[in-house]
């Protein structure tokens, strides 16, 4: 699977699989950074935590993260809090899904063209054992990757999801359009 970080077109679904904090960080903001220069919209659903790891890497390398935030076009959102809006029955529910995710990427993509994302939801369901509820909700980012202008990049910790090979990546990978290399 090749990849274009930082080239991508809209529709792009990148999968990064982590071993450290660091990594993460690193090409998570190396994802992103093309929507400041380009002006894009940039929504992280992530943990506390990485939201302020990423922040501070892209302050590094000389994004104005505040600046991007006070006008709308950088959203933070806390993957941990939103989560629970999103389930029902034990999996996600499409129409929440929409509502609490499609609507505000659509809103932004309105604004600002296109939509830069970085999405933790599937890894914290992964992390709770909730392997067919994460690959629901790659799914169900999928079906919204076909008809707005985003490009996405997914985090998983490798020891989460039991290793870099096996079945149950196969799964997530298959759900992926392109992969950075590994750390």
């Amino acid at each position: 699977m090749g990849t274009t970080l930082g080239r991508s077109a809209t529709g792009e679904h990148a999968l990064h699989l982590y071993e450290d904090e660091v990594t993460l960080t690193t090409t998570v903001a190396s994802f992103l950074s093309p929507a400041f220069a380009s002006e894009q919209a940039i929504i992280a659903i992530a943990t506390r935590a990485h939201l302020a790891s990423v922040e501070q890497r892209l302050r590094t390398v000389g994004h104005d993260v505040d600046d991007a935030r006070r006008s709308g076009r950088y959203v933070a959102i806390d993957a941990e809090r939103l989560l629970p809006r999103l389930m029902h029955n034990g999996l996600p529910s499409a129409e929440a899904f929409k509502n609490v995710v499609g609507a505000p990427v659509a809103e932004l993509g309105g604004r600002y063209g296109e939509v830069r994302a970085f999405g933790e939801l599937v890894q914290l369901l992964w992390r709770e054992g909730k392997s067919t509820a994460a690959l629901h909700l790659e799914d169900l980012w999928n079906e919204l990757l076909g008809y707005a202008p985003l490009s996405l990049i997914c985090g998983y910790r490798v020891r989460t999801i039991g290793g870099h090979e096996g079945p149950r990546v196969d799964e997530i990978v298959r759900r992926h359009r392109t992969m950075p290399p590994r750390d």
